[in-house]
């Protein structure tokens, strides 16, 4: 999802009357619901009263998110920026995000310009990214989907909104290696990446504490130390709050061997340039986060092994599951 270019301003008075929107209509067709089977160590999920995950829903959500007439020209669609084997990301796309687990953000786009559950956040897609035509979905095939979603064939971009917050919901990367040693198979990870796990949960590496929980990520802005000068940067060009100036939202680390170029500029394209940065990179401005480590040091200080091994643990968090999961790819024709 990127929105460069698109003035915040103008998002965020848009998402205040999306918002007030979404709360009048609720739909009238819930057939077919859905067990999501969300991990009992992840966070709870909460779906609002008024979209509720249907089999219809997720049908239409899923063709909607691979479908180029959601593009008033027809030049792309959602899938275009996030690719499957990428981990819903594309290298090729600046300052892409990747589609995964979002059912637990509330705040969307490296610097949170944008607030709300998934189904305001999709309706600023479809509404403001995509600037739909709905006359463009009035066809056979997708009328349809929508009478089958919501029970009658009416085609609104709230609907759309919604279905693609419902096939959105479907993206949960829950089974990499790092997760079925988590849940008792002690050979799923060798002792390289053990040592690299330790690093990144000991008070050394600090990694965890932002890319927390079974997520990999805290959903919160962080000045991770990248650059000297931050004035008005990040999540400071939202909130205009000094204190805010050079943090970033924390991605998560769910299939990261696969979603490079990192950090919200794409400036480092390998894992292992990632650590070295943590370990020797980290540069010093007034908001700073307190977790970073060693900051007059630079960072962590790893040697040579322990990046290695950190950089190996990283990739224990790829769900080949997910990634070739046919139900998250293209819809049958």
């Amino acid at each position: 999802m990127s929105a460069r270019g698109l003035g915040w301003v103008a998002l965020l008075a848009a998402a205040l009357s999306l918002t007030a929107a979404c709360a009048q209509e609720a739909p009238s067709h819930a057939r077919g619901l859905i067990d999501l089977r969300v991990p009992r160590s992840f966070p709870r999920m909460i779906v609002p009263e008024d979209n509720p995950t249907t089999r219809q829903g997720v049908a239409l959500g899923r063709q909607l998110y691979y479908d180029r007439r959601l593009d008033p020209r027809g030049a792309r669609a959602c899938a275009d920026c996030h690719l499957q084997n990428r981990g819903f990301s594309n290298p090729m796309v600046r300052g892409v995000i990747p589609h995964v687990n979002l059912a637990w953000s509330y705040y969307f786009l490296w610097d949170g310009h944008f607030e709300g559950g998934l189904e305001e956040a999709m309706r600023m897609e479809v509404e403001i990214f995509f600037g739909t035509d709905v006359n463009r979905l009035r066809e056979p095939d997708l009328e349809e989907m929508f009478l089958a979603a919501f029970g009658t064939r009416e085609i609104t971009t709230r609907r759309a909104a919604y279905a693609l917050a419902q096939f959105q919901r479907t993206m949960i990367s829950q089974d990499s290696r790092f997760d079925r040693y988590v849940d008792g198979d002690a050979a799923a990870i060798n002792e390289s990446e053990r040592r690299g796990m330790q690093i990144f949960y000991s008070e050394r590496g600090e990694c965890f504490h932002c890319h927390a929980t079974r997520l990999f990520t805290d959903n919160r802005f962080h000045n991770i130390g990248l650059d000297r000068q931050v004035a008005g940067t990040g999540r400071g060009a939202i909130t205009h709050d000094p204190q805010d100036d050079g943090r970033f939202k924390t991605p998560t680390l769910r299939n990261v061997d696969r979603t490079g170029p990192y950090m919200h500029d794409d400036r480092f394209a390998t894992l292992e340039q990632v650590v070295d940065f943590y370990s020797e990179g980290l540069v010093f401005s007034d908001t700073i986060d307190s977790l970073m480590p060693n900051v007059s040091g630079g960072g962590m200080r790893l040697d040579p092994q322990e990046r290695a091994d950190l950089v190996a643990f990283l990739r224990t968090l790829t769900d080949e599951t997910f990634l070739n999961n046919p139900d998250l790819g293209p819809p049958r024709r």
